[in-house]
């Protein structure tokens, strides 16, 4: 009989394509999907207007077997629970693409993080190709995707960060994202959760996606709720932790 040792074992139980990575003093988690093995799936809540929970979700899929592998909070949303723009899960468009400019009501008001345009979309084919795509774009794209989420603002386009986003911001704060690499690779990045070790500024994290994940392309999710659960690697769930509309999620079976 073969023996393990126990670095073996963990190594064996952790999963391969999860690592967190350092930059800049800040600490992320990252998860390389893959495709022949893995389908991202978009969850939102069972009821309308309901938070949606990593715990709940995980109780949802135990009574069909299953259970999470990894999840991760979608594109911005509003006060009610509601995407604020296009969400689209099992091929049906849950909430339209929103091409909607912000205007602001006084001097001074600052640009929600949604509307801060170039903003973008996230979208998987059924072939399970994937792109990150400006929301404008993506509009007159004729694309079909099987999955997709809309946030802003959009990280990384064609390999140049957002012109709005400053090297010199002191606007530090939990991040999640999603990037496509030049290989067609989705990788999934989130902040680790400890406030001392998890914040970043906007660029640094856009930065991130290009210099390190070598994505070309690369879409912001949202920012200080932003959490990541995957089996193995981070620590379990904890009841209700974080609220969302949307997850972005893998789910195998129980043991």
């Amino acid at each position: 009989m073969r023996h393990l040792t126990l670095f073996g074992i963990l190594f064996a139980f952790l999963p391969l394509h999860a690592e967190t990575v350092q930059h800049r003093g800040t600490t992320f988690h990252v998860y390389r999907v893959t495709p022949e093995t893995e389908t991202v799936e978009l969850f939102l809540a069972e009821r309308k207007g309901e938070p949606n929970t990593f715990p709940k979700l995980e109780a949802r899929l135990k009574k069909q077997g299953l259970r999470l592998k990894f999840a991760m909070n979608s594109g911005i949303f509003e006060g009610n629970f509601l995407p604020t723009g296009l969400h689209i899960s099992e091929g049906k468009t849950v909430t339209k693409l929103n091409l909607d400019d912000f205007i602001k009501e006084h001097e001074g008001q600052l640009t929600p993080n949604f509307f801060l345009k170039p903003n973008g979309v996230f979208f998987i084919r059924p072939n399970e190709t994937a792109g990150v795509l400006e929301s404008a774009l993506y509009a007159s794209a004729n694309e079909s995707p099987r999955l997709a989420t809309q946030s802003g603002p959009i990280l990384v386009k064609e390999g140049n960060i957002h012109p709005a986003l400053s090297p010199e911001s002191e606007s530090r704060k939990l991040r999640n994202g999603v990037g496509v690499d030049r290989n067609g690779t989705v990788i999934f990045v989130c902040s680790e959760s400890e406030q001392d070790k998890g914040l970043t500024n906007f660029y640094s994290f856009a930065e991130f996606f290009r210099d390190i994940m070598k994505c070309p392309n690369a879409l912001y999710l949202d920012g200080a709720i932003s959490d990541v659960y995957i089996r193995g690697e981070t620590d379990p769930m904890e009841e209700d932790h974080q609220q969302f509309a949307g997850i972005l999620a893998i789910v195998e079976p129980s043991p």
